[in-house]
Formats: structure tokens, C-alpha cells, sequence
């Protein structure tokens, strides 16, 4: 990383200029320095018990921490533009009530601190960072979220794709044609023919008997084993491989796949939203912060 440096002249003159600190990175009128940088390093521990949702790893690399610092003058700058600004009153009401229900004073907090090397301002403002962090999911980020019963179900799906107790119910297309009318079919084939014939409608003249048929509703009960076990590994909105049933080729789009709630899925179901709902917070808070970039003065290691 390369920086620009800041040196202040003692006495002797030039000569004698005595290096004080170096510039890591500008964003609008804030100037993060090399030294900010260190202290955060040094106090990361404490950080990681305030504000775990921003200081969320183990370990930084100096690059990582100026993108954090550099996404804090964002979210501030945007919360400033929605008129929620954290005051020192509030940190300060927060800090009390931490106390309050810690049950410990301010002169045990200071020790704590030095101890963690760290000191009070420091644990002020990563506290107001907490708290930032926090309107900006709210205010900014989770009106953008929405995660469906379908994608608690996929979810749930994928995290036990190998327990033979799951059960569903589809929505098929069955497109099927005689194994007469394709003596030789290749690999991927018929799955391409129906791609292009739900796009055009148009067939290959040897593909010109394909016929599809609507099947709504359907359970797994009474389906044979190999074509159970075929829907199953196929996603919705996608074709499955083909399968031979009665001398006939039968390759099925799958328009919609519902996971039966078993008792299983429904105790574990608000607690899966959850875990969707904070990846797609982590996802979208990433997206708006580069977005948000574009709308600053940023220059970073100079």
C-alpha cells in the first residue's frame, strides 16, 4: 500500500522534517491516516465484542480496514441525508444502559478497556459505528429485502437434500415423444429440442411428434422410484434428463416445486428466514456500499 506522507518541520529546516503519519485514504472532507489504521488493529478485540455485525472477522489486513473506515463515512454520510445523525447523547445513553445491565461503573469500564488496550473514546465511537450500522440495515437495507416462503423451503431443501423423509409436490410440463419416432438420442438432446420449442415453438422435423401434456398438483405418492428420485435432484424451472416410461422418451419441465411442510421444516422454518434474511443483508449492504462509492470523493492509498 503506498501513501502520501505528512511531515511537519522541527527545526534545521527541511532537513531535519520529522515523519508524523502517513495518509491512507480520502472520502469527501474525512482523511483516514496510517496511524487510525494501527489503532484499529491494536484495538480489534474490543471492537469485535461492540460491533460484531462490522468488525465480524477474526483478523484485518490494513486494506480491509480503510474499506471499513471508508464505509463508515458512507453510511454515516447517508444516515446524515435521512436525518438520523447519532448524537454523543445517544452513544452516551447507550453506553449507560450497557453499564445498567452489565452491572458495572464507568471507572470498571476504563479498566477493562486499558486492559484490551483500548481506550474510552475509542469504545465511544465504535459504539456509535454499532449503532449507525444498525439504522442503515434498518432504515436503508431491509425494505429492500423480502425472502418468501419458497426461498425459506429451497433453503431448507438444500441444507437436506440427502434426507429421504423430504416430500414434494410439482407443477410438470411432461414432454414426451416415441423411443420409434428417435432411435438414437443424444445426450442433452431432448432437453435442448424442448428449450428451443418453449422459446419458438419450433420442432425438428424427427422431434415433430414431441407432445407435452399438463400435470398439476402432483404428489410423490404412487410416482416409480427412478422417476421420484429424477424430480427430486431438479430444480424449478428447469428441464429434467429424459426417462423412458412405457416405450416412450418423457422429459419433464418443472414449473413449480413445493416442499411439503413436515413437522421438521415448520420448527425450523422462522429460524432459516432468519439466516436468509442475514445473508441477503450482507449481500445488499455490500452491493449499496459500491454503488454508494460512485456519489463520493474517494482516493485511497495514494
Amino acid at each position: 500500500m503506498k501513501f502520501i506522507i505528512i511531515f511537519v518541520l522541527l527545526t534545521g529546516g527541511l532537513a531535519n522534517a520529522k515523519l508524523i503519519d502517513k495518509i491512507a485514504g480520502i472520502i469527501d472532507d474525512n482523511v483516514i491516516t496510517l496511524s487510525q489504521i494501527n489503532r484499529v488493529q491494536k484495538s480489534l478485540l474490543v471492537r469485535k465484542n461492540i460491533a460484531p455485525m462490522i468488525y465480524e472477522k477474526s483478523s484485518f489486513s490494513n486494506d480491509e480496514i480503510l474499506n471499513i473506515l471508508v464505509n463508515k463515512f458512507l453510511i454515516r454520510a447517508k444516515l446524515t441525508e435521512l436525518g438520523y445523525a447519532i448524537t454523543d447523547d445517544q452513544v452516551e445513553s447507550q453506553i449507560k444502559g450497557n453499564e445498567k445491565r452489565l452491572n458495572v461503573d464507568r471507572s470498571s469500564l476504563l479498566k477493562f478497556l486499558a486492559e484490551q488496550n483500548s481506550t474510552f473514546g475509542e469504545y465511544f465511537e465504535t459504539l456509535r459505528e454499532a449503532i449507525e450500522y444498525t439504522y442503515f440495515v434498518s432504515r436503508v437495507i431491509s425494505p429492500m429485502i423480502s425472502v418468501s416462503d419458497q426461498d425459506v423451503k429451497n433453503y431448507y431443501f438444500k441444507q437436506n437434500a440427502k434426507d429421504t423423509r423430504l416430500s414434494f409436490k410439482y407443477t410438470l410440463i411432461d414432454y414426451s415423444i416415441s423411443k420409434a419416432a428417435v432411435p438414437h438420442l443424444e445426450k442433452g438432446q431432448l432437453e435442448e429440442v424442448i428449450k428451443q420449442y418453449r422459446s419458438n415453438a419450433n420442432l425438428p422435423s424427427n422431434f415433430s411428434s414431441l407432445s407435452p401434456s399438463s400435470l398439476d398438483d402432483i404428489g410423490e405418492e404412487g410416482l416409480a422410484s427412478d422417476l421420484k428420485v429424477l424430480l427430486k435432484k431438479t430444480d424449478e424451472g428447469s428441464i429434467t434428463a429424459p426417462i423412458i416410461i412405457d416405450g416412450n422418451y418423457h422429459a419433464f419441465y418443472i414449473s413449480k416445486k413445493d416442499l411439503v411442510e413436515s413437522e421438521a421444516f415448520i420448527k425450523a422454518k422462522e429460524k432459516l428466514r432468519e439466516e436468509l434474511s442475514e445473508i441477503a443483508t450482507k449481500v445488499e449492504s455490500l452491493t449499496w456500499l459500491d454503488r454508494e462509492k460512485n456519489r463520493h470523493y474517494i482516493k485511497l492509498s495514494l
